[in-house]
């Protein structure tokens, strides 16, 4: 109980700070380019599971790709599609959000974009399995980044976060009876099996040594 206790009020000190603390460091917005991968705290009700299995305040990232009209970030959100670069940014908390750039080829930048657009439509996973159709945020720049030949981030199980925290275990226990590898299982057998599931995370992209921060007006 004091363990949930504590990690329910570290998730709700980090996300007052994200809101509410100054801007730090290099408020002006960057110069963007095609590929750069883009993160924020989102709003969503999973944001705050996300951030206390994680321990970090990413909690959804997209990709940014510029247009004739602008740019636009390439998320797995509702679904894979494209959202204008203000309105992602708007719909954070706090209009708090980072970029993180590997420097890409041309070439690779194409092969990027064009491999996200590829996954256009497909649904949100709310289970984040690498083993269904369904692509959940840090995914598909997995994924796209991939068919550049390009590996990021580090693929964990689930197990590897804390995963058993009551924030992150009750958002399972309210999704499990619908997970795939679940059918005719009882909730222990399902949660095990969920453990052992491989995924990646946005903040393990982040973290990577292929890229660099280019900006951040989070006040940490």
């Amino acid at each position: 109980m004091k363990r949930k206790t504590w990690l329910i009020g570290i998730t709700a000190v980090l996300t007052v700070l994200i809101v509410y603390a100054g801007v730090r460091v290099m408020s002006k917005a960057p110069d963007f380019r095609d590929g750069d991968l883009i993160f924020q705290t989102s709003d969503s009700n999973q944001s705050a599971a996300i951030l206390a299995a994680t321990g970090s305040a990413f909690t959804h990232m997209g990709i940014v790709e510029k247009r004739r009209d602008g740019w636009y970030v390439i998320e797995a959100g509702g679904n894979v599609r494209s959202v204008p670069l203000r309105s992602w940014v708007k719909r954070g908390k706090g209009g708090r959000y980072a970029v993180y750039r590997r420097d890409l080829t041309p070439d690779q930048a194409r092969t990027v974009l064009k491999a996200a657009h590829r996954l256009d439509g497909r649904p949100y996973d709310i289970f984040f399995s690498f083993n269904n159709r369904a692509i959940y945020c840090s995914e598909l720049p997995y994924l796209a980044y991939g068919k550049a030949g390009l590996t990021i981030g580090t693929v964990q199980k689930v197990r590897d976060l804390n995963a058993d925290n009551g924030l992150a275990k009750s958002l399972i226990e309210k999704r499990w009876q619908r997970h795939e590898d679940c059918k005719g299982l009882e909730f222990e057998a399902c949660y095990a099996r969920i453990l052992d599931q491989d995924l990646v995370t946005p903040v393990s992209i982040a973290k990577d040594k292929q890229f660099r921060q280019v900006f951040s007006n989070y006040p940490f």
